[in-house]
């Protein structure tokens, strides 16, 4: 039988990672035109090495190995689609927050305790360890987004690099 002092900390928890579900949206949507142009990248690079592969005037057409062109393909299919955990992730970790919460309310005003008392704990727990997959995916793709920013901003810096200054002496 859970407590009631629990019962008020996981709703005020559910209520709290639902609302951080919503804040790594807040923090990715600013980022969305670098991120999905950082993948358009990456498609275009892939799909220019699967052309490459397979092109006929490959001289080593008869050796190309369909496994790796199968395997790519799979990439660039992936590529193509809004990434999993922003999509039916998040839909899914916020979702068993929520109910997470209902659960909760259901529990304080004694409806079905026994029931709840099983499921309560399972459906936040359940939503915690999703909210963290899709936290870890979130920071995998911010971490590659900007190592692909910073790329650019080393090209631009050893251009700068070779330009020489001139000072007026006026």
């Amino acid at each position: 039988m859970l407590e009631e002092n629990l019962v008020l900390v996981l709703l005020q928890a559910s209520i709290t990672g639902a609302g951080l579900v919503l804040a790594v949206y807040a923090l990715i949507i600013p980022l969305t035109k670098t991120f999905f142009n950082y993948r358009s990248e990456r498609l275009e690079k892939e799909v220019k090495e699967l052309k490459e592969m397979v092109a006929v005037e490959n001289p080593y057409y008869e050796t190309v190995d369909l496994d790796k062109i199968r395997k790519r393909l799979d990439r660039i299919e992936k590529e193509r689609e809004i990434p999993t955990y922003l999509g039916l992730g998040a839909g899914t970790v916020f979702f068993g927050y929520m109910v997470s919460v209902l659960m909760s309310y259901g529990w304080l005003a004694e409806w079905q305790k026994p029931t709840m008392d099983f499921w309560l704990p399972l459906a936040f727990v359940a939503s915690t360890f999703l909210f963290l997959l899709m936290g870890l995916y979130a920071i995998k793709d911010i971490r590659d987004t900007m190592k692909w920013e910073f790329k650019d901003l080393k090209k631009l810096r050893k251009q700068m690099g070779k330009t020489k200054v001139h000072r007026n002496s006026d």
